[in-house]
């Protein structure tokens, strides 16, 4: 049964009349009445539209309008701001993929070249690498590089120094631990699933714990790991790299590291040559590393002089290029002219024919220790000082200290 029309006219205007004194709810209860069907057709529309114009004018009112076109704006400025970091990313990752080519790694040597090529063949293999060489020889430059040319440069490299952490917290560290293992101990993921889609760099793999090693062998073998305290297996995809300054084979006969890990490890094997062995080498990273310091401290071109350039070359650098480049850093601070002498470098460095002739025989356990031995010296005893030199942690400096028995 319709309603009259007067009823219909004296709704509508006593509710109308409620929206213009400005209680706005009022427009809600018009549009539930039209939606109703209580009034016909041309009517409700009328009034659905008059009670939209009354919920404008609120807005209006209230600022609302305003609010809207500020969210607009927000909106436009994070979807711009959105594809600008896609943007820098590609661009981020390609600086990446070419600071660390194979091509970034210097030397004409006949030994980087055989390495060059290698590099180049196992990039975009799924294969497990194990990269040996002595300390400072550039071990995680050549994992960079395997890992940027590869399928998964763009997913995560997470390194691990295997020296570099306590035995006590190694497992939580490379595993994870779950919340509640101890007092007040959070959860926390570890190297390994940091990495996942990605490549894990464990260098110094031949300090990992034995008791780790079971389970980065069930990584490899199973693709899963539990974290401690953990019950649930979770899965993981990384390709792994390893590096060690220890021939791994005499490891495993003293049954420091397990057999079954050296073999799937050692898939492929790279060997980075000490820098004594391509002594042509040496001129082209000092020199490189000359123009990187001059520019980062502001210094004009520099070179060296005849007499630095013989004691450069003549010098066994038992700390490879990683002391080579501390060694041209240490000069160029104290250099008073552009051209770097004999007597800017360190007084070991210096030619003397004689000593530098008896140090080419000199196994790799005796240059590791004249190595730490002159870093302590340098750094005055300070042990931390020391291990910065060298470039490696304080903790990898007590252990190759103890290794070698250096008190």
């Amino acid at each position: 049964m319709k309603m009259n029309e007067e009823k219909i006219f004296s709704d509508l205007t006593a509710i109308c009349e409620e929206i213009a004194r400005g209680r706005y709810t009022k427009a809600k209860q018009l549009f539930e009445l039209t939606k109703e069907g209580k009034y016909p057709p041309l009517i409700a529309e009328l009034a659905e539209a008059f009670g939209m114009m009354m919920v404008k004018v609120e807005a209006r009112e209230y600022h609302l309008e305003e609010l809207v076109d500020n969210l607009k704006k927000v909106q436009k400025e994070l979807s711009e701001a959105k594809e600008r970091l896609a943007r820098e990313n590609v661009s981020l990752k390609q600086n990446l993929r070419e600071r660390f080519s194979p091509s970034g790694i210097l030397g004409k040597s006949a030994g980087v070249r055989a390495l060059l090529r290698m590099i180049e063949k196992v990039c975009d293999t799924p294969s497990n690498v194990l990269i040996t060489g002595e300390t400072g020889t550039g071990k995680e430059l050549v994992a960079k590089a395997i890992h940027y040319n590869s399928s998964r440069a763009d997913k995560p490299f997470v390194a691990i120094n295997c020296s570099a952490v306590p035995e006590q917290i190694f497992e939580s560290e490379i595993f994870g631990i779950e919340k509640g293992v101890a007092t007040g101990v959070e959860k926390r993921i570890g190297k390994v699933e940091q990495a996942h889609a990605g490549t894990l760099f464990l260098d110094e793999i031949g300090d990992m714990p034995v008791a780790c090693q079971a389970k980065i062998l069930r990584v490899i073998e199973e693709d899963r790991l539990e974290r401690v305290g953990g019950r649930k297996p979770i899965p993981v995809d990384v390709r792994i790299l390893a590096a060690t300054n220890k021939e791994l084979k005499k490891e495993v006969e003293k049954g420091t590291f397990r057999n079954d890990l050296f073999y799937r490890l050692n898939v492929i094997s790279l060997r980075i040559p000490p820098l004594r062995e391509r002594k042509e080498d040496i001129l082209l990273l000092a020199r490189h590393f000359l123009d990187i310091c001059a520019r980062r401290l502001g210094r004009n071109p520099m070179q060296f002089s005849p007499d630095a350039t013989r004691a450069l070359i003549e010098y066994s650098w038992p700390g490879n290029v990683r002391e080579l480049e501390n060694e041209v850093e240490r000069a160029v601070i104290l250099a008073s002219s552009p051209v770097i002498t004999a007597g800017d470098l360190s007084e070991y460095v210096q030619c003397r024919p004689g000593m530098q002739q008896g140090d080419k025989g000199l196994s790799v356990k005796t240059n590791e220790r004249t190595l730490i031995g002159k870093a302590l010296a340098d750094a005055g005893g300070n042990k931390s000082e020391a291990a910065r030199l060298l470039g490696i942690s304080r903790e990898g400096l007590r252990k190759k200290m103890k290794r070698l028995a250096l008190h």
